[in-house]
């Protein structure tokens, strides 16, 4: 009797997946090495990831899995370029259509573009760490105050609370989503992106350590609907 059950589930099991249409499946995506500068020098692009995520087949054409040395890895429109910058105080991996131009230390990200940066924060790294606690994450505001406490940095730059214009969507006291609408400062521009006629969507979080992960998205509209995508393989699990 055991047997015949499992024989009738096994066979309904491989009906469903034969049954499942092609567009209803997930697939990898290419992997596409990003290249590092830095404290120490240049840095090869690496030559794989192990944590390239899948997307539903009919996206998969138009994303890329692109990864760094330090930083880790984002998804992004196929065919962009990237570039890191590294240093004791973190990390930021940067992505445009286009590129970052003669100078990526000096980019400025105006139309399309994709951030991930990582603040460190028990290095120069918790300034960046602690702005970011002091707009979000009001159990951290010990944390801030300490960095404030040092004086090497004014009081001013760590204002608490939010950002007026920005959406913000709160998961858990050290994760959240948020939206810095078009023409606006924000969550999105304490990055390297600019206010353009784009609105930026991302996530930030913080760990234990005080460290500060931020995602910042902007797509043209005809790709806006791949943000979802991309936040959701950067969400911390």
């Amino acid at each position: 009797m055991r047997l015949a059950i499992m024989l009738a589930m096994a066979m309904a099991m491989a009906i469903a997946a034969a049954s499942t249409p092609a567009w209803a499946k997930d697939l990898p995506v290419p992997f596409v090495g990003c290249r590092s500068d830095g404290q120490t020098g240049p840095l090869a692009a690496p030559r794989n990831d192990d944590h390239a995520p899948k997307v539903p087949a009919q996206l998969a054409p138009r994303l890329a899995w692109y990864a760094s040395n330090t930083t880790g890895g984002v998804l992004a429109p196929r065919g962009w370029r990237c570039f890191e910058l590294y240093g004791s105080n973190g990390s930021v991996l940067m992505l445009s259509p286009t590129g970052l131009g003669a100078d990526p230390f000096l980019a400025k990200l105006i139309g399309p573009a994709i951030q991930v940066s990582i603040s460190l924060g028990d290095t120069s790294g918790r300034f960046e760490a602690a702005r970011i606690a002091a707009r979000l994450f009001p159990d951290r505001k010990a944390f801030v105050q300490s960095v404030i406490a040092e004086g090497i940095a004014p009081r001013s730059q760590f204002p608490f609370g939010p950002y007026p214009y920005d959406s913000i969507q709160r998961f858990n006291r050290d994760y959240v989503t948020f939206e810095t609408p078009a023409h606006r400062e924000g969550l999105g521009t304490m990055t390297r992106l600019r206010p353009s006629a784009d609105p930026i969507r991302g996530l930030v979080w913080m760990d234990t350590d005080n460290n500060a992960t931020v995602l910042a998205v902007r797509l043209a509209p005809a790709q806006r609907n791949l943000s979802d995508y991309i936040i959701r393989a950067m969400t911390p699990r």
